[in-house]
């Protein structure tokens, strides 16, 4: 059986959570330039044909609505090298068929081609997103995704850009998503905020060294040096830790999703965020760019926001 065959067929082993989760679906560890327009949009569109829009009054359960917005800034860095895309969000239609295809991918600023690995992701989505038929299974279509962006951005780069990566699929009332580096996803559910996805940083390593010390110091590992360095990212030479869930979440009636680069995560705390979520997408997602210029951070990263709201 062959390594995907292996993934997909498998039970999940338990993993330590960095932010407590609500129960829901299995996950297995293994990770066009957007504008700074904070209006609801749709980017892209795919070539859905399907008029399930126009099927008869209940044959099938009624469709989620979708919402989404978007903002973006550059903060204190000489260029902007997040990048992200929105797809199908105004196309009932698309959704039906492909679902919608939200990413966001956040250059790494240490490595010399941070905005072009960026950019070269979210591509690598954009034409399979376009060339995609739905017939491949949503958590394989993004786990490969991952791994041909990461190979795309290396050839491309020459090994000398990254990215992270996060990615959210929605079709019908189903969720799927996935992740490298440490860019986030957020669920905010039933008054409360949870981080969806794992960050592949060398903290949640020392997180687990402390868990085999006698005594277990929290700050110890979040104050380490390396307690950032990313342990993965879209265009290393061998990716190994990709995080995604195999089970669909079911999406509900007044669910609100966030990806967002660590120029928002890394600034805003939970209650920051829920208060933002709680908007309208659009209105939120200006709030979030309030909030975070309002802490005049030294240096403040690239900042990029995409809300998905469920109505």
């Amino acid at each position: 059986m062959g390594l995907l065959g292996w993934l997909f067929g498998q039970e999940k082993k338990g993993k330590p959570d960095v932010l407590e989760r609500p129960k829901a679906s299995e996950e297995r560890t293994y990770e066009e330039s957007g504008g700074e327009s904070n209006e609801e949009f749709n980017e892209e569109s795919g070539r859905g044909s399907d008029k399930g829009s126009n099927k008869e009054s209940g044959s099938r359960p009624a469709m989620p609505v979708f919402l989404a917005g978007n903002i973006q800034g550059i903060g204190d860095r000489e260029q902007q090298e997040d990048s992200f895309a929105v797809f199908n969000v105004s196309d009932t239609g698309g959704q039906e068929t492909k679902g919608l295809l939200a990413v966001v991918a956040d250059g790494m600023g240490g490595m010399a081609d941070g905005q072009e690995a960026s950019r070269c992701t979210v591509d690598t989505f954009s034409q399979r997103f376009r060339q995609w038929n739905g017939d491949t299974p949503v958590p394989e279509w993004l786990y490969t995704g991952a791994f041909e962006a990461s190979r795309a951005v290396f050839s491309q780069t020459g090994g000398r850009g990254g990215s992270t990566l996060t990615a959210v699929h929605l079709r019908g009332d189903q969720l799927y998503w996935l992740s490298v580096g440490d860019s986030a996803i957020y669920l905010m559910r039933n008054g409360g905020v949870f981080q969806l996805n794992r960050e592949h940083t060398y903290l949640n390593q020392l997180y687990s060294r402390e868990l085999e010390e006698p005594v277990i110091d929290r700050s110890r590992a979040e104050l380490d040096e390396d307690a950032r360095r990313l342990t993965s990212f879209v265009g290393i030479d061998d990716l190994k830790e990709v995080d995604f869930n195999l089970r669909p979440w079911t999406i509900k009636p007044g669910d609100v999703l966030l990806l967002c680069s660590d120029g928002i995560s890394g600034i805003l705390s939970p209650p920051e965020l829920m208060e933002a979520m709680s908007l309208e997408p659009h209105e939120g997602c200006a709030l979030l760019e309030t909030m975070v210029l309002e802490k005049q951070v030294p240096e403040q990263d690239n900042y990029t926001g995409v809300m998905i709201a469920c109505r």
